[in-house]
C-alpha cells in the first residue's frame, strides 16, 4: 500500500506565521533540535534572495480536532532548520553575516541594485529585498495516515547519507518511544533537565537506564551505546512497570526537594546526576517497598556523600563513577557500594 501524500505551497511570510500559531510545529519525535550556527542561517537567507531552489520540505499532517476549516497541523519531519531559519529572520531574532554584496532589481525603480546586507535583520533590509524574502514559496509534501511503522521508514529514508547523530537513529527506530517520551513528560525531568537537554530527549536514555536497573539483574546490564543502543530500540514498557517507574520518580523528586529544604545543595545536586540518579534507582525502589518516606532517604543519601571533597563516602563508588561508568564492571562496583550502605544505615 502506497503512502498518502499531496503537495501544497507556502510562501516565507505564510511559514512563519503558522510557525507563530502552531500550525507549524517542530516537536516531531524523530525531529533534531536547532543546530545551525549563524553563517548557515545566513547562507539560506541569501539563496532565497537570489533564488536559488531549495529543497522540498517534508511533513506529517494531522486534523487539530476544532473542526475548523484549516484546522490541520504539520509536523516537520525534514526541514525543520530552514523553516525554522525563516521565522526567526522574519521576526529579526538574528542578523545576517559573513556574506558578499547580493543584487537585486529593485520594485519602486526597476534597476538592478547591490546591497551589502552583512549585519542586518529583516527590518533593517531595503523594503524591496523584504518583498522578494516573504514572497519566496517553498514545496511542502505531507502524508496523511501514517502508521508508526511508516514515520520511522519515512524518516531513515529522508535522512539517507546525512550526518546523523547515533542518538537520532536510535530515536527514530525506537518501537515505543511515544510511551517513553510520555513518561519523560513526569516533573523530575522538567527539574533535572535543561529545557535544551529535554528537546534532545536526553530523558530516553535516562528512563531506559531506570527500566534496566529496576528489572534487569545488575551483572547483565551496561550502558555502553553497543549494548543500550539495541535494547532501546526495541524495549517497550508496560503500564505496570510505567506506574513502578513514576512512583521511583516521585519519591526522587521529592528526596530531592527535602535534601534543598534542609540546605544540603551539593548533595541534591548529585542526585541530579544522571550517574548518581540511575545508580540509586533500585534503592528508592527498595525504599517504597519498605514505606520509607523522602525524609528518611534524604537523609541516607546525605550520610551517603557526607565527606570533605563532597564525594561519596566510599572510594570505590567514587571511582566507578567517573571514567568508564556505563561498564558493567562499574555500574556493579557503584550498586555494591549503595547496597552495602542501604543496608548498614537502615539497620540501624
Amino acid at each position: 500500500m502506497s503512502l498518502e501524500k499531496s503537495n501544497i505551497a507556502w510562501s516565507a511570510k505564510q511559514i512563519a506565521a503558522m510557525v507563530k500559531n502552531g500550525k507549524i510545529d517542530f516537536n516531531h519525535i524523530v525531529q533534531r533540535s536547532f543546530v545551525w550556527e549563524r553563517s548557515r542561517k545566513s547562507a539560506l537567507i541569501e539563496s532565497m534572495i537570489l533564488g536559488y531552489p531549495v529543497p522540498s520540505i517534508f511533513a506529517k499532517r494531522i486534523d487539530d480536532g476544532t473542526g475548523k476549516r484549516g484546522g490541520n497541523i504539520y509536523y516537520i519531519m525534514d526541514g525543520k532548520q530552514r523553516l525554522s531559519t525563516i521565522k526567526e529572520y522574519l521576526s529579526d531574532e538574528f542578523e545576517l553575516t559573513d556574506l558578499p554584496t547580493v543584487k537585486y532589481i529593485d520594485n519602486e525603480t526597476g534597476n538592478e541594485t547591490e546591497e551589502d546586507i552583512s549585519g542586518m535583520t529583516f527590518s533593517e533590509l531595503p523594503e524591496s529585498l523584504q518583498d522578494i524574502l516573504k514572497d519566496v514559496m517553498f514545496s511542502i509534501i505531507y502524508f496523511d495516515n501514517l502508521t508508526k511503522e511508516e514515520e520511522r521508514e519515512l524518516f531513515k529514508r529522508l535522512n539517507a547519507g546525512k550526518p546523523l547523530s547515533t542518538k537520532s537513529k536510535v530515536l527514530a527506530s525506537c518501537r515505543d518511544i511515544e510511551g517513553i517520551l510520555d513518561i519523560g513528560e513526569h516533573e523530575l525531568f522538567k527539574e533535572m533537565l535543561t529545557e535544551k537537554a529535554r528537546m534532545n530527549k536526553n530523558q530516553v536514555s535516562i528512563i531506559v537506564k531506570a527500566w534496566c536497573m529496576l528489572n534487569k539483574p545488575i551483572e547483565d546490564i551496561s550502558f555502553e551505546g553497543k549494548s543500550l543502543n539495541p535494547f532501546t530500540e526495541n524495549l517497550v514498557i508496560s503500564q505496570d512497570e510505567r506506574e513502578r517507574l513514576d512512583e521511583v520518580f516521585n519519591l526522587i523528586l521529592d528526596t530531592h526537594t527535602t535534601l534543598l529544604f534542609h540546605k544540603h545543595n551539593k548533595v541534591a545536586k548529585k542526585l541530579y546526576t544522571e550517574t548518581h540518579m540511575i545508580s540509586f534507582i533500585p534503592y528508592f525502589a527498595k525504599a517504597i517497598d519498605s514505606d520509607y518516606n523522602s525524609d528518611i532517604m534524604a537523609e541516607w543519601i546525605f550520610s551517603f556523600f557526607d565527606s570533605d571533597n563532597g564525594a561519596s563516602i566510599n572510594s570505590e563508588y567514587n571511582a566507578a563513577a567517573g571514567a568508564g561508568s556505563a561498564k558493567p564492571v562499574t555500574i556493579q562496583i557503584r550498586n555494591k557500594a549503595l547496597d552495602e550502605s542501604f543496608k548498614e544505615f537502615f539497620n540501624k
